[in-house]
């Protein structure tokens, strides 16, 4: 759910009124990226630019910070020197991202619960309102602007870009009132202009919301979660849409046990598999040809808008899955299944885990409850022992992103938070 349905709660509905535009010269500075939900398409959460090693996490400390409107619940993209956020009070902006020095921001673009996506000189995101914005990454200025059909759909995924294709699934509000057809569209990347449109259910019945961003092979399949009442995975052809398998994970029985985080798309034994994790408490190794269980582990007992909701990270080496429930933290499960260590966190976590060379990085922090209390967390990939961690004072939902030895993450008060190792 790519912290999911649930992390707008009380600020979802907040809006922001009329549209505002500050715009700063930008820099035009060469570095590394993380310009996506993950971090890449795979969605493994460890991409090749994600260099921070074990030794500079324990140097980390707050370069800089801003502060949004509303709750920074998506990952900062980072790309062409820039660090762009979007909050659920309806506010996307863009900073140096040496410097914090605001670049640009906009207002009044709806309720953001997801991650921006930068591609082609745009940035692309999409609103808890049901919209998908595009506006030009170096200036701010709007693009173009897709709503989705139906009576109140809600994009909860972030945009997944695909050879000048723009992939985006919608679902329903939090609560699932009303509860909406779960469906998918394929936007031209440069109008916004809808090439395909998909319904998750037959007929286009109600249910199934994609809550999820797809993942994508080098072959040009996608992966995608879906929700209640199927509660499963679905794999689709990026450049049509057409439906190549569908699987369920388990029985719902009215328990909304979706399946919200993005599959991970892996190499194991030498043939393409999907790691997937969801509320239940379940992961789970796919095969990637037709859905079918390679092994399975029940690592916590999940509940709605719990469990392992987050997505899970993979290194080659090992899975970390984040858990919300019982007992919360960080799960370390090797690729063939076997569990390797757990670090157990206190707090809950909805921050899908982000992994560098030898570290794991992720955030902690409520939905329920207590908001005021959080943290950014390093772990050793090694044994799971405690690197680096960082106060917030704030739950911190957001994943984390890594461009070289940056971390970008944002929290609950609407805080972007920027850390580099020091000297």
């Amino acid at each position: 759910m790519e912290n999911a349905k649930s992390l707008a709660l009380a600020a979802a509905a907040i809006l922001v009124a009329g549209c505002t535009l500050s715009v700063n010269a930008t820099p035009a500075v060469e570095s590394p990226e993380w310009s996506m939900y993950r971090g890449d398409l795979a969605r493994d959460g460890h991409p090749a630019s994600a260099t921070l090693d074990s030794a500079a996490a324990r140097r980390l400390t707050l370069a800089w910070s801003a502060r949004l409107e509303g709750a920074v619940d998506g990952t900062p993209a980072i790309a062409q020197g820039l660090v762009v956020a979007g909050s659920i009070g309806g506010q996307l902006a863009a900073f140096d991202e040496r410097t914090g020095r605001l670049a640009w921001t906009v207002a009044g673009v709806g309720p953001i619960s997801g991650s921006p996506a930068i591609d082609g000189g745009r940035v692309l995101f999409g609103t808890l309102d049901g919209h998908v914005r595009a506006y030009a990454v170096a200036s701010g200025k709007p693009l173009w602007d897709w709503t989705a059909p139906g009576d109140h759909p809600a994009i909860w995924s972030s945009p997944a870009i695909y050879r000048g294709l723009v992939v985006i699934g919608s679902a329903s509000p939090y609560g699932d009132a009303p509860l909406e057809p779960g469906r998918m569209f394929g936007l031209d990347e440069t109008s916004g202009q809808v090439l395909w449109s998909v319904c998750m259910r037959a007929g286009c019945a109600a249910g199934d919301g994609v809550w999820s961003t797809p993942s994508f092979d080098g072959a040009g399949v996608g992966y995608v979660g879906v929700g209640n009442p199927d509660d499963g995975v679905r794999a689709f052809d990026v450049a049509t849409g057409k439906l190549k398998w569908d699987v369920s994970l388990y029985t719902d029985a009215g328990r909304d046990l979706d399946v919200g985080a993005s599959p991970v798309v892996v190499t194991y034994q030498g043939r393409e598999a999907l790691a997937v994790s969801a509320t239940s408490g379940l992961l789970a190794l796919l095969d990637a040809r037709d859905g079918t269980s390679i092994w399975e582990s029940q690592l916590v007992a999940g509940s709605a808008v719990h469990g392992l909701l987050a997505s899970p990270a993979y290194d080659g080496v090992a899975l970390y899955a984040a858990s919300a429930s019982a007992p919360t933290g960080l799960f370390a499960v090797a690729a063939g299944g076997t569990a390797r260590w757990m670090h157990a966190t206190g707090l809950p976590v909805y921050s899908a885990p982000v992994v560098g060379r030898g570290v794991v990085v992720f955030g902690t922090g409520a939905v329920f409850g207590d908001l005021t209390t959080g943290t950014l967390t390093a772990l050793s990939t090694a044994d799971g022992s405690l690197l680096w961690m960082y106060d917030a004072h704030s739950a911190v939902r957001s994943s984390p992103a890594i461009a070289g030895d940056l971390v970008a993450v944002g929290d609950y008060a609407g805080d972007l938070l920027a850390f580099r190792p020091a000297a």
